[in-house]
């Protein structure tokens, strides 16, 4: 056996131009549901950043203001984790990954 025997095959024009070539992992799918609370998390998080910022400068008559800001954003963002779980698992069941009677929290 030489060397050349160890070559895989080459299969050309195994592919309608139009068409893509296989993946080994599946694309991510995110709802427009899911998509648009991503979008409000990273819009809190950038305000949370400001807030942390201004608070480590604030004098100390405006900290109490300022970490009252952030805690309601820590609120705000725990409320829109616990509606993303909701949407992953509502978008889950209407793929079929989950059955249809799973307890959506």
């Amino acid at each position: 056996m030489d060397g050349e025997d160890l070559h895989l095959p080459v299969i050309e024009d195994a592919l309608d131009e139009d068409e893509e070539a296989p993946i080994c992992s599946p694309t991510n799918y995110v709802s427009n549901e899911e998509a648009a609370l991503f979008a409000a998390m990273r819009g809190l998080r950038e305000r949370s950043v400001i807030l942390r910022r201004d608070l480590k400068n604030a004098d100390p008559e405006d900290r109490a203001g300022l970490e009252a800001e952030l805690e309601v954003l820590r609120e705000e963002w725990r409320t829109l984790a616990e509606r993303r779980e909701r949407a992953y698992v509502n978008k889950m069941i209407m793929l079929g990954h989950l059955p249809p009677d799973h307890p959506i929290k």
